[in-house]
């Protein structure tokens, strides 16, 4: 929680939203008194106490909206976490997170969705499956040729499946 004896160009997000993403890195915090109006784009998670009117991208990062963050935009990212209010289209590679008292309001595409007792929602959710590629591709390259290349992979079909 921030005091008056801590920098004012850096106030930390609560003891909890720093647990909750250890990947690394300091989160940007948009204080209660801030508004935002524009695209926000970047790599570091952010927490969010004031209220932002634009799209927000951090593809793979961390969104949170503290219960005094409202966000009226399409947000983009790995994980976003709703304690407040998000009025907008949402896109997590990984997942949704409303609790108590958050709002949601627009359509969902995500992998994963917690929706806590008390949340709200508003729109559609369009649950998506993890690419099985992604995991082949970031497995030590063992299939990998000398050149870079990434060797063919063959999938048999059991006869009584194939219709040929």
């Amino acid at each position: 929680m921030w005091s008056p004896t801590d920098s004012v160009s850096n106030p930390q997000p609560t003891q909890g939203e720093q647990q909750k993403h250890q990947g690394g890195g300091e989160t940007a915090y948009i204080g209660k008194s801030l508004l935002i109006k524009g695209e926000v784009s970047g790599s570091e998670p952010i927490h969010i106490e004031g209220r932002v009117e634009g799209s927000i991208s951090l593809p793979g990062g961390h969104v949170s909206i503290g219960r005094a963050g409202v966000v009226v935009s399409s947000v983009q990212a790995g994980e976003i976490i709703v304690r407040g209010t998000l009025q907008g289209n949402v896109k997590a590679s990984d997942r949704v997170e409303i609790y108590r008292g958050g709002t949601l309001i627009g359509q969902v595409i995500t992998q994963r969705i917690s929706i806590e007792d008390g949340a709200e929602m508003q729109g559609s959710i369009e649950m998506v499956r993890p690419d099985p590629k992604a995991h082949l591709e970031s497995s030590h390259h063992a299939g990998s040729r000398a050149n870079g290349e990434p060797s063919s992979t063959e999938y048999h079909v059991p006869a009584a499946l194939n219709n040929n």
